[in-house]
Order: structure tokens, then C-alpha cells, then sequence
């Protein structure tokens, strides 16, 4: 590893003076105005790390599983787009969140992993970045994360138990159809649609 690489879970930092922040200082940099909307950011074990720009391909995916999962889900749920999970060391803002619960219930707080029925990142020009989450995902108690891998036209589907600490993805390939249990509902996607569309 070059001293200029460096990973989410790596104790090894940038050869930079640098430090790591907690949730209540990241919301309080925001706060003060120090970071912005505009900054484009999210924090991942303590790191304030920027997001990539993203092409077309990404807006119209993001777009068409929101459309195709609010279409699906029952009453009790809802679907979240881009905005924050809040976890011990990290808030990151999936592309996608099925949550348990209303918009209501999350006017004063974002969610906790256990709430999250499921979490999608759509990985266009952020691959790495995005199966870096994984650990956060599990550690926070989601019941299960996807990968949209664009460039590899599959789904990376990761379904986390307690008891596995080494969680490997299901890969399902573009011509396969996902089947997803969401309380009473049953959800059945056509990844034909999502990358041959």
C-alpha cells in the first residue's frame, strides 16, 4: 500500500496532520456553517470524506429504484433518498433507505441502522468507497445493503447475521430478477430493467 492510500477501516491516516471527528462535532461544523450542503460530504468512521461526482447513468438508476420501490412498499415503511443513517462513528447518506417507521417519526433524528429494512448504494465512480461500507452497514445493525455496481453491471447483496463477522455478497447478475421480503409485502425487481433499460 502506497503512503498515499488509505482505507475507511485502515488505522493507517494520510501522511497529513489530521483528525478524526465524532457525530456531534461533525453535526456541529454544520451548525456553526462551516460545512455546508454545497461541501457535499459525509462522514464515514470519523472521516469527513468528500463524495464523487456521478454521471447520468447513476441519477437515472437512483431515480428508477426510488419510483420502483415506493410504488411497492406497505404502509409502514418509507423510502428515503440521500439522506443520513445515523450510526456510533458515522453518518453516511445512502443512495437509497427503506426504512421501518414514517417521515414523521424522523423529524428530530435520522435513523438507526436497526430501523433500516434495507440500504442501496449505487456505485458508478465510488466501487471502493461503497463496499467499504459494508462493516459500517453490519456493525450499525442494518438487516441487509445492495450494491448497484454499474461499471459490472451486477448487484452486490449483502444480508447481515450477528453471528458472521465476515460478511460475503450474493452477486446476481444483470438478467436476474431480486426477490425482497419488506414486512407483509414481497418485492420482486427485474435487474433487466435497472441496467438494459
Amino acid at each position: 500500500m502506497m503512503a498515499t492510500e488509505w482505507q475507511l477501516d485502515s488505522p493507517l491516516a494520510p501522511p497529513l496532520p489530521i483528525r478524526r471527528f465524532s457525530v456531534e462535532q461533525y453535526h456541529q461544523l454544520g451548525e456553526l456553517g462551516l460545512l455546508t450542503p454545497d461541501d457535499n460530504v459525509e462522514l464515514l468512521e470519523g472521516w469527513i470524506v468528500e463524495k464523487k461526482n456521478q454521471r447520468p447513468i447513476y441519477g437515472f438508476i437512483v431515480g428508477l429504484l426510488a419510483e420502483l420501490f415506493q410504488a411497492a412498499l406497505p404502509d409502514s415503511y418509507c423510502l428515503r433518498c440521500q439522506l443520513p443513517i445515523a450510526t456510533e462513528r458515522s453518518e453516511p447518506e445512502p443512495d437509497i433507505t427503506i426504512v421501518h417507521g414514517s417521515h414523521a417519526d424522523f423529524r428530530e433524528r435520522h435513523p438507526r441502522g436497526g430501523e433500516c429494512r434495507l440500504v442501496i448504494e449505487v456505485a458508478d465512480t465510488s466501487l471502493d468507497r461503497d463496499r467499504s461500507k459494508a462493516a459500517i452497514y453490519r456493525e450499525a445493525g442494518l438487516a441487509e445493503f445492495w450494491i448497484v455496481n454499474v461499471t459490472g453491471m451486477c448487484v452486490e447483496r449483502y444480508v447481515f447475521a450477528s453471528t458472521k463477522i465476515d460478511v460475503q455478497p450474493e452477486l446476481l447478475s444483470s438478467n436476474s430478477r431480486l426477490e425482497f421480503v419488506c414486512g407483509d409485502a414481497a418485492i420482486e425487481l427485474d435487474l433487466n430493467r435497472i441496467f438494459h433499460a
